[in-house]
């Protein structure tokens, strides 16, 4: 059965109650709705604190975090997070504007000093990650009187993934010992063949699968031998070729990177436990769960039993607002910043019966309207057609709950 979230007069979280409970506060005028997603209620009259043992599991990853809260055998919370992964292109538009307007300045004072960066210091994007999944736990403990938090971490070998056997020293030496340089090593890898028309006769170069500007990297695996001529007319568009991408290992060094800043920042207001993926697999199949991120989160926590469970969520990271505040050949076009007719960007909002969320404003009064996917609902709606809901910057929906038959209990 669903629960709706209760706070007691000072805003702290008790034990969530049933919905006919709930009703029943509000219709009295003894309760307030705090929230709406997820629904919160708070009381207006002194009340007991008694609250059970709840254990929070954190499923932790570089694209998607899984989150859940359970106390004994009933679920209280699961919900699946989306982090954001905009931030490198969108520092790139911002280098370029930054570099616009100093060319446009005659002199600009030298600056030596800001170079240096803090101890701990960490890249904008996975500062992002880490902080935002450190969010998530700190927003549910305001639902939620949280007893510990359990985490789970994983420690990548990159160099084991690519050679299962290498050992020892063999982790001081790379592929390109004993070669001048790279180019060397993927000719005489390639056996100064041409990859794309397949001879071996002419001026050989190296062309990177995944281009630098795409985010490609100089790793041998990301780099083939081709012929001059080959390597113009395949970047003009008059060859066609398909090379075979090498396997990334991105995701993995991020996930190896982030392990002890999330825990770092979560003990400074939690008890935190760890776990690792092998003791998680095991306890979901015994639990019968889908393998998904926010019923691994259940399995983190490592409940005997779990009921199912109403209350899953699903959300999605934004940004809080925009850098980009002028438009037009000279910037003579401002931008709106703030609240257009009462509403933000991202706001969620009640349109014909269903949820979304304001994508674009216009001064005229029209807006775009999205779900939480990014698909569009309207293109163009008048904003006195739109019911705010809610303002924040996480996007949040109710997801569907799997059927008992997929999640394995009986009915």
């Amino acid at each position: 059965m669903q629960r709706v979230y209760t706070q007691n007069k000072d805003g702290e979280p008790l034990m969530p109650c049933k919905p006919a409970k709930a009703r029943h506060l509000l219709r009295d005028g003894k309760a307030v709705v705090v929230k709406l997603t997820p629904f919160t209620i708070r009381l207006k009259w002194d009340c007991e604190t008694n609250t059970q043992k709840v254990i929070v599991g954190v499923d932790t990853g570089a694209v998607n975090v899984g989150c859940s809260a359970v106390s004994g055998n009933k679920v209280l919370y699961a919900s699946e997070t989306k982090l954001r992964t905009d931030i490198h292109k969108k520092m790139q538009r911002r280098a370029m504007y930054r570099r616009t307007r100093r060319t446009k300045l005659r002199y600009r004072q030298p600056r030596f000093n800001n170079r240096t960066r803090p101890k701990g210091w960490l890249p904008p994007t996975l500062k992002s990650k880490a902080e935002s999944t450190i969010k998530i736990v700190k927003q549910l403990s305001k639902i939620l009187p949280i007893t510990k938090v359990r985490v789970e971490i994983a420690k990548f070998d990159t160099q084991k993934l690519q050679n299962p056997n290498i050992k020892g020293k063999e982790y001081q030496k790379g592929v390109t010992e004993g070669y001048d340089n790279l180019r060397a090593y993927v000719f005489e890898r390639d056996n100064y063949t041409c990859q794309i028309c397949k001879k071996k006769l002419g001026i050989l170069q190296t062309h990177h699968i995944i281009e630098r500007k795409d985010g490609g990297s100089d790793r041998p695996d990301n780099m083939v031998t081709v012929h001059k001529k080959c390597h113009e007319n395949f970047h003009k568009g008059l060859i066609q070729h398909k090379f075979r991408k090498p396997k990334e290992y991105k995701i993995e060094t991020q996930v190896t990177i982030l392990k002890d800043y999330i825990i770092k920042g979560l003990k400074k207001d939690f008890e935190v436990e760890t776990t690792f993926g092998h003791i998680t697999k095991r306890i979901r199949l015994g639990l019968n769960l889908p393998k998904t991120h926010c019923f691994d989160a259940v399995a983190i926590c490592n409940p005997k039993k779990v009921e199912r469970t109403e209350n899953i969520f699903k959300r999605i990271c934004i940004p809080r607002g925009r850098y980009q505040l002028t438009k037009g050949k000279r910037s003579e076009k401002r931008l709106p910043s703030g609240k257009v007719f009462g509403f933000n960007q991202w706001d969620k909002v009640l349109f014909n019966n269903q949820t979304g969320f304001v994508k674009g404003r216009r001064t005229s009064g029209f807006f775009d309207v999205c779900d939480i996917d990014g698909k569009s609902i309207s293109h163009s709606v008048k904003y006195a057609k739109l019911q705010k809901l809610y303002s924040k910057n996480i996007m949040e929906v109710k997801a569907v709950p799997p059927t008992t038959k997929v999640m394995g209990i009986p009915a």
